[in-house]
C-alpha cells in the first residue's frame, strides 16, 4: 500500500511540474513574441519617421519658388531669400528668441554687454561686446574705441595670435552656431545631406578656412538683401547683416529699409539664413 500511495504522490509531483514547464514555456513565448511584435512596431515607426514627410518635412519639392514665398522645412517657417536652381536660400521667418540666445550664450539677457532690448519673445544681441573682455569674441569698448577686436565670423586661433590687435569672433556667429547644432530638424536634414555647405567672405576671410569645418548657417550678406528686398517686408528690423565694412563696424539693415554700415557693438536682430537642395 505504501508503495501505491508514493507512486501516485510521486506521479502527482511530476505531473505538477510538467504543467508549471509547459505554462512557463507557454508564458515564454508568449513574451518573446510580444516583444518581437513591439519591436516591429517601433521599426515601422522609426521608418515612418525617416522617410515620410508628415513629421519633420527635410525634403524641398524640386520646383521654381518665387522670392518671398513661405516654405515650411525643419519644422520651421520659412521664406524664400533666393532660388538659385538646384539650391534654395531660406530665411527664417521669425528671429532669434530670447531663450535661444540666452541658452546659446550662456549669460542672462539683462548683460548689457551682450544685449539690447529682449522681450520673451524676441531679442537683440550685439555683434561685439560693448567691454573690453579678452579675446573669445569681438569687441568695441565705447568708453575708449581704441580698445577694440575686430569682428570676424569665425577667425582661426592662429590669426588672433599672430595679429596683435586680434580679430574676435562674433556673438551672433556663435549664437548661431549652437543654435543650429541643437536643431532636430536641421540635424535631420544635415544627416541626410539635404544643405549645401556655405562659401563666403566676411570683408576679412573666405570661409570655410583650412581645417575649419562646413558652414550650413549664418546670416544674409549684404549682396543678397541689396539685390531683392521683399523678402524682408516683414521681418523685425533692424537685423544683422554677415559682412563687416571696417575694423570697428559691421553691417545691419535698419528700419528704413536699408543697408546701413554702424559700430561693431550695435545690437540687432537674428536671422538665420540656410540654402536648401532641392529634391
Amino acid at each position: 500500500m505504501r508503495k501505491k500511495n508514493g507512486f501516485i504522490a510521486t506521479s502527482i509531483i511530476y505531473s505538477f511540474f510538467l504543467v508549471f514547464g509547459l505554462l512557463m514555456a507557454a508564458i515564454l513565448a508568449k513574451s518573446v513574441e510580444n516583444r518581437l511584435l513591439v519591436r516591429n512596431i517601433q521599426e515601422d515607426i522609426r521608418n515612418e519617421m525617416n522617410e515620410q514627410s508628415g513629421f519633420i518635412i527635410d525634403t524641398l519639392e524640386n520646383k521654381t519658388y518665387t522670392v518671398n514665398e513661405l516654405v515650411n522645412y525643419a519644422n520651421e517657417t520659412w521664406r524664400v531669400a533666393q532660388d538659385k536652381g538646384g539650391t534654395v536660400l531660406l530665411i527664417l521667418n521669425r528671429s532669434l528668441t530670447q531663450t535661444e540666445i540666452v541658452m546659446s550664450l550662456n549669460r542672462e539677457s539683462s548683460n548689457s554687454e551682450f544685449y539690447g532690448t529682449c522681450t520673451t519673445t524676441s531679442c537683440m544681441v550685439r555683434a561685439c561686446q560693448d567691454y573690453y573682455a579678452g579675446q573669445e569674441f569681438c569687441y568695441l569698448y565705447s568708453a575708449n574705441t581704441n580698445l577694440y577686436r575686430r569682428p570676424a565670423w569665425r577667425p582661426t586661433a592662429d590669426q588672433v595670435e599672430v595679429d596683435i590687435i586680434g580679430y574676435g569672433r562674433t556673438i551672433v556667429s556663435a549664437v548661431l552656431d549652437y543654435w543650429f547644432s541643437y536643431h532636430q530638424g536641421l540635424q535631420r536634414a544635415l544627416n541626410k545631406n539635404k544643405l549645401q555647405a556655405f562659401t563666403f567672405s566676411d570683408g576679412f576671410f573666405n570661409y570655410p578656412q583650412t581645417g575649419q569645418s562646413n558652414i550650413y548657417v549664418r546670416t544674409l550678406l549684404t549682396s543678397e538683401i541689396s539685390s531683392n528686398a521683399s523678402f524682408a517686408s516683414t521681418l523685425s528690423k533692424p537685423f544683422h547683416l554677415l559682412n563687416s565694412p571696417s575694423e570697428k563696424e559691421v553691417y545691419i539693415y535698419n528700419t528704413s529699409n536699408q543697408v546701413q554700415a554702424v559700430a561693431s557693438n550695435t545690437a540687432a536682430f537674428i536671422y538665420p539664413v540656410i540654402e536648401v537642395i532641392k529634391g
